[in-house]
This record gives structure tokens, sequence and C-alpha cells, in this order.
């Protein structure tokens, strides 16, 4: 991970977009991600969404609010709070302040809630937002891998069998879908790789008869 860069790159972002109090908006970002109980939602997931909002810049038309979204999205973050993103989205419109557009920190706060994943993107500047998020599951098998087991760790207090019924469920939800990207850009370069990633996962937790029958069956 590149401290340097993320920062220069928070900084540039924020006073662009008009953001007050820089030095401490940035320093309580940063100390959020480095907090004891994250393993996967650190500044390093962070990075890899911003490789993969530069991947596609030219199909993004709301950049900026994209790039902040992306910020804020997983700021408060607990394993297993349902309402992680609906304090991060408030968390960004607390600090934004009225020294931001209105609209735009309207926007910015629309997409960190779609984060949630709840259902389909509203639009198209939305799917960008959400398949970001999720891009993690279109890396190299090793690499997911890696994210995986960070996720686990997140969830330290519970024990191997409710955790991984839990994300065998989620798993075979995400599977259900159309597709797990709802924008072209993404579909075209990470569902293959996604899915492969996600049954292949799927069947190594059924192997070690984590799964239910009407997972592992199916």
């Amino acid at each position: 991970m590149d401290k340097k860069y993320l920062e220069e790159r928070f900084r540039s972002l924020w006073l662009g977009c008009s953001g007050p109090d820089v030095d401490q908006v940035w320093q309580k970002l940063a100390s959020h991600y480095r907090e004891s109980h994250r393993y996967y939602h650190t500044l390093e997931h962070i990075q890899h969404c911003l490789g993969q909002l530069d991947l596609a810049k030219d199909a993004i038309d709301e950049f900026a609010a994209t790039e902040m979204a992306i910020w804020f999205h997983d700021i408060i973050y607990h394993y297993g709070a349902r309402d992680n993103e609906i304090l991060s989205a408030a968390y960004f419109r607390d600090v934004a302040g009225p020294a931001m557009p209105g609209d735009f920190v309207d926007r910015v706060s629309e997409f960190i809630l779609a984060t949630q994943h709840t259902g389909a993107a509203g639009d198209t500047a939305t799917a960008f937002v959400v398949d970001i998020d999720l891009s993690g599951f279109g890396l190299p098998w090793e690499e997911y891998l890696a994210d995986s087991n960070a996720l686990r760790h997140e969830a330290g207090d519970v024990d191997d069998k409710t955790y991984y019924q839990g994300k065998l469920r989620f798993l075979a939800e995400l599977q259900r879908w159309p597709s797990l990207y709802q924008s072209a850009f993404f579909r075209e370069l990470l569902e293959q790789q996604a899915q492969s990633n996600i049954s292949r996962y799927t069947s190594d937790l059924c192997e070690q008869g984590f799964g239910e029958p009407a997972i592992c069956q199916a």
C-alpha cells in the first residue's frame, strides 16, 4: 500500500470538491481504516477500489462523486452490523458540511448507501460504484482467497460453522443474480473470473462440511 499516494490523492479530491478541514478529515479517515478489528476493510481495500475506478474512468460520468463514495463507503465498519453504510453516509455528510454543494453531498451519500448491495442499481453511475466495491470477487484465485481469509479474521468472535454457513448462503444469493456485475464494463472485465472464484470457494467449503444440503447439493 502506498500511504503517501493515498493521502495526496485524497487531499486533491477533497480540496477540489471544496471540502473543509482537509488535514483533520484525512487523519480521522485514515485512523478509521486502521482500526484494529479490520483486516479487509482497510486502506488496502480503498486503494484496490481506486485502481478499479481508474480502469473504468473513461466510462464513468460522475467521477468525483464516485471516487468520494469509494473513500467513505466503509469508514464505519463492524462485522455483522446492519447500519455500516448508513453510518458511513452520515459520517460523510457531517464532515462535508455546508462547504460542498448539496446535490453533490446527496449523490455521494446515495452511492455509499448503494454498497449495501440490496438490489439492482438505480442507474449506470450507481452500478459502477457497487461493481467497484465487488471487484475483489474478480481477482485471481489466490488474491480472492487472501481477501476471503481477511474477511474471516474480521469475524473473530464467530465460530467457523456459523461464519461459513452464513458465507455460503451469501454466495448462493450472489449466484442467483442475473450477473454479479451490473455495468457492461465490469461484466466484461471480471464476471467470468468472479463466477469461477465463487463456485470454487463454495465447493471447497462444502467439501469441508460447512454447507447445508440445499446449497451444496444444488
